[in-house]
């Protein structure tokens, strides 16, 4: 795994480091991630015998959990040393569909799977319970992929412009005031999604094609232009959210 990065090191090269992918449209966006996540995965169980997925919310990001579920149940007797993590959650009661989790919840039937959610708002009265129990079960272990989503204005995971804690180095932080409700949420850290060995950005639709632009002209007024994997990131849009002029 990677030893931990400041984020703010070295950015003047950052387009150079950056793989941008392009499809046609959200189906096959979601087809095509979905077989290359399974392909990684396994890839890096049979070589290391373990692998640390960080998986997203948003329309997207629960369509690609899904999928990956479906793959995971249909096949029970693989995947041993998967285990699976979310960049951010919401603190809301257990049974929220609000959770990114929510997709995996009673839902993965694969005991080879390892799923590994945050203490929900009616489990623990208080979200830094919630962040501390988060990094016990993190430990020293960092992600072998991570897969974020990308929010309009440029956010990825709950780190928002202008409230992106971008000099916080612990890996895990609670957000008591989020701009986009529920207002309590914990999240990774930049610094902990940067040592992520691999960061993929997943974004589709029109909504998205702003914030497409920010990252690949490296405009650092958003958290997304931030993200840098310790070997490889990828930026993978459809055709809409692919900024043309």
């Amino acid at each position: 795994m990677s030893d931990e990065l400041d984020p703010l090191d070295d950015f003047d090269d950052f387009d150079d480091d950056l793989d941008l992918t392009l499809y046609a449209d959200q189906p096959e966006l979601l087809q095509e991630v979905t077989t290359q996540v399974i392909e990684v995965v396994e890839t890096g169980l049979r070589i290391n015998g373990v692998f640390h997925l960080a998986l997203t919310g948003g329309t997207l990001g629960s369509d690609l959990t899904r999928a990956l579920v479906a793959h995971w149940n249909a096949n029970p007797d693989k995947y041993q040393g998967l285990h699976i993590w979310w960049s951010d959650e919401r603190f809301v009661e257990r049974s929220s569909s609000e959770q990114n989790s929510a997709p995996t919840l009673n839902t993965v039937t694969n005991q080879n799977v390892a799923i590994h959610t945050l203490l929900a708002s009616d489990e623990v009265a208080h979200i830094g319970v919630a962040v501390d129990d988060y990094l016990a079960q993190l430990g020293e272990n960092f992600m072998d992929l991570t897969i974020l989503g990308l929010g309009p204005d440029g956010h990825v995971a709950s780190l928002f412009p202008s409230a992106a804690h971008i000099d916080r180095l612990e890996k895990v932080i609670a957000i008591t005031d989020s701009p986009k409700p529920p207002a309590i949420r914990a999240t990774f850290t930049m610094s902990m999604i940067n040592t992520s060995t691999l960061i993929w950005i997943i974004a589709a639709g029109a909504s998205k094609a702003e914030a497409v632009t920010k990252i690949i002209e490296g405009d650092l007024s958003i958290p997304a232009s931030y993200v840098r994997a310790a070997d490889h990131t990828r930026l993978i849009v459809d055709t809409d959210a692919f900024f043309t002029e």
